[in-house]
């Protein structure tokens, strides 16, 4: 194991470079010296290792960060209608952008759905979308929103297609449960521990294809 970053180890890497005489220019084709600690060179050596096979995939990967934001009671929710398939409820929420957090991203996507200024308090839950050639990393954090929600738009919609985000709704735990909330397992924990996700279980809810 590498124990900083609970990885196995990763084996033999002489057909990429010595790690033990590792240099900048060994690994990003340069030949400006560098040195590395052990732990700095288990890193490069692990990034390198993971981007060429990210690389090779072809998979379309991607984190996608949801917002729990409770009012009196309530969960706010956004429904999405999308061509070839039934209209669904989501968390305000969308995908993380290259270089930016997930509170960073949080914030941004509640303002450009909803209107609301969000504030981020703490992660909830991590869940994942598997599904063949696709792999999303769900993250569910919980922000306090401050102001009155009004429906906005999803970037993400190339520009002049038909807008796919149609409504926006305060939604209490009876209809809740009467709604098709995705993905389904977390609805089905939103309902067990109360609409602001005030856990004391499991973080990680599993994978599933019902995204």
């Amino acid at each position: 194991m590498l124990p900083h970053l609970g990885l196995p180890p990763l084996g033999p890497v002489r057909p990429l470079f010595h790690a033990g005489s590792l240099t900048r220019g060994a690994v990003l084709g340069t030949t400006a010296p560098a040195t590395y600690t052990p732990e700095a060179r288990e890193r490069v050596v692990y990034s390198v290792l993971m981007s060429k096979v990210r690389g090779d995939s072809g998979m379309d990967f991607g984190i996608r960060v949801g917002a729990v934001m409770e009012r009196d009671g309530a969960l706010l929710l956004v429904r999405h209608d999308k061509p070839g398939r039934e209209p669904y409820w989501v968390l305000p929420g969308g995908r993380l952008e290259p270089g930016e957090t997930i509170p960073e991203c949080a914030e941004r996507e509640i303002a450009e759905e909803t209107g609301l200024d969000g504030h981020f308090a703490r992660v909830l839950y991590v869940s994942e979308f598997l599904r063949e050639g696709r792999h999303t990393v769900d993250v569910t954090a919980l922000v306090e929103a401050e102001g009155e929600a009004a429906l906005g738009s999803d970037p993400e919609v190339e520009p002049g297609s038909e807008p796919t985000l149609r409504e926006l709704r305060w939604v209490g735990p009876e209809e809740l449960r009467e709604i098709t909330l995705l993905p389904g397992h977390l609805k089905e924990r939103l309902l067990r521990d109360g609409l602001r996700g005030e856990s004391r279980g499991e973080v990680y809810l599993g994978g599933g294809a019902d995204a």
